[in-house]
């Protein structure tokens, strides 16, 4: 071979120019715009279908994502959508919160590559420190205070409010968004009665 050599790959499908070391792929290089979802819950378990979106991508395309620390690893199938659009398949648990954020590394079957960097963050539920059953118990007319708590793994701040009803405020009980606690002096009862 010698340097401007050109020949046809009959395995990646492209021509290719030698460059006096190696034949380089004369393939249009792959480009990645944007990236959806940016946020992994890496603790709910399954598959997530991370869509990407660039220019000069073909059938033959694969995505690595990398760490923080330089760890790297492949999603498990790749969808060519067309050449613009490809949607790469990966195990939520792949991620971890200690190698947020993660760059994604998009390699054409040419050879060629494109990289987004700081693309993907792991964003997990709180969880509850707190655990499931009775808050406590007192007498009619004593003032109530309990408190529920939960951490995020991420370090965002937890928020705390009641969903799918009314029970806390419909018995004169307030919930502390920011600390968790549920006090007040509920309403009167006639007979023993447990707020779900």
């Amino acid at each position: 071979s010698t340097t401007g050599q050109y020949r046809y790959n009959s395995t990646t499908g492209f021509f290719e120019g030698y460059n006096g070391t190696s034949f380089v792929s004369l393939a249009p290089t792959p480009t990645v715009s944007s990236v959806s979802p940016t946020e992994i819950e890496s603790e709910a378990g399954g598959n997530v279908d991370i869509v990407i979106t660039g220019t000069n991508f073909d059938t033959g395309t694969t995505v690595k994502f990398i760490g923080n620390d330089n760890s790297e690893f492949s999603a498990s199938s790749v969808a060519f959508n067309s050449a613009t659009q490809i949607t790469a398949t990966v195990a939520k648990n792949s991620f971890a919160n200690s190698k947020e954020p993660y760059d994604i590394k998009v390699t054409a079957n040419s050879g060629l590559t494109a990289s987004k960097d700081n693309t993907i963050n792991v964003d997990n539920s709180p969880s509850w420190s707190t655990a499931a059953g009775s808050l406590g118990g007192g007498f009619e007319g004593d003032s109530y205070s309990f408190t529920v708590s939960a951490t995020d793994a991420d370090g965002d701040t937890v928020a705390y409010s009641e969903i799918g009803g009314t029970v806390l405020s419909g018995q004169n009980l307030t919930l502390n968004s920011s600390t968790g606690a549920i006090s007040g002096d509920p309403t009167n009862v006639t007979s023993s009665t447990t707020l779900s």
